[in-house]
């Protein structure tokens, strides 16, 4: 129960919930999110892109996004891809 559980579309209506998660290439995670399982997947998209903390690397001012984002078809929206 609580805020971060919503009916399930897959399992019957049963109460449930969604983990989001952003990786590095190497499967490293780099952030993550809960929602209900109500919730529909890109929504979380832009969330999780700001939740990405700085890449380290080069001297000077740090990136705060990477160069390419790779994802699953459920966070592909022609919206959410041009502010990405």
């Amino acid at each position: 129960g609580g805020s971060k559980t919503g009916r399930s579309p897959v399992d019957r209506g049963r109460n449930g919930s969604k983990h989001h998660l952003i990786t590095d290439a190497t499967g490293i995670p780099l952030a993550a999110t809960l929602t209900g399982g109500n919730r529909n997947d890109v929504t979380q998209f832009i969330p999780l892109l700001q939740a990405v903390p700085p890449v380290r690397g080069k001297r000077g001012r740090p990136r705060r996004r990477p160069d390419t984002v790779l994802g699953d078809r459920g966070y592909d929206h022609d919206k959410y891809r041009r502010l990405a």
